[in-house]
């Protein structure tokens, strides 16, 4: 499998894990986990900040935020040249992401996690999609330790993340992305574990692949 062009896509709930598996399987796959790289390279190329790039990440822009963008370019015209400095539309942005997803998916294999990876490289001739999720209980732990809260704020985080996300793939993906069917395999990192979660995984890509 090493000189085939790989791509394994995993989408995920947060608390579930996912980036944990994903870079389990960039381990056993013996190739790259793309994640933070994306924030960078988007980043760079918009000329902002990472923090702020990585903040607007797979959600729509609310109403207020959209109208400022809009409103700093027609209360000064004469400033429209340098339109480039202000942040881009929720389209704008994930076309630039999109853009950056596509370019390294055609010279590296990879395993790239979360932001509409399943649909901007649905295309691709090599292709193996993971959904993770998980049990409520265990993401709200999971929360509760990755970012040092209260079990009821944790759960608040949850839902807000949930909403958030299931807007965003609805408008740019323009499909129900917890939906089974759009992926090769879906695993409960809550039931299975996460070792069994990578063995699963692993099952399956290495015959697809192999196949490519």
């Amino acid at each position: 499998m090493a000189d085939k062009l790989m791509i394994v896509t995993i989408s995920h709930q947060l608390g579930c894990r996912g980036s944990e598996l994903g870079q389990r399987l960039s381990e056993q796959l013996g190739i790259p986990f793309f994640d933070r790289e994306i924030i960078v390279k988007v980043a760079k190329e918009l000329n902002l900040a990472e923090s702020v790039v990585e903040g607007r990440e797979e959600r729509l822009s609310g109403f207020w935020q959209s109208l400022y963008r809009i409103g700093a370019v027609l209360s000064d015209p004469v400033e429209i040249p340098s339109m480039q400095s202000l942040e881009p539309d929720d389209q704008g942005l994930f076309e630039v992401e999109s853009e950056c997803i596509v370019r390294i998916a055609e010279r590296s294999s990879g395993v790239f996690l979360g932001r509409c990876g399943r649909y901007i490289l649905r295309n691709h001739p090599c292709l193996f999609n993971i959904l993770v999720h998980a049990d409520l209980a265990n993401r709200i732990q999971r929360v509760q330790e990755l970012f040092c809260l209260e079990a009821g704020d944790a759960k608040k985080l949850i839902a807000k993340n949930d909403r958030d996300r299931d807007a965003y793939m609805s408008t740019f993906a323009r499909k129900d992305w917890l939906d089974a069917r759009w992926y090769d395999l879906c695993v409960n990192t809550s039931s299975l574990g996460m070792e069994q979660c990578v063995s699963a995984a692993m099952l399956g890509i290495q015959p697809k692949m192999a196949g490519c």
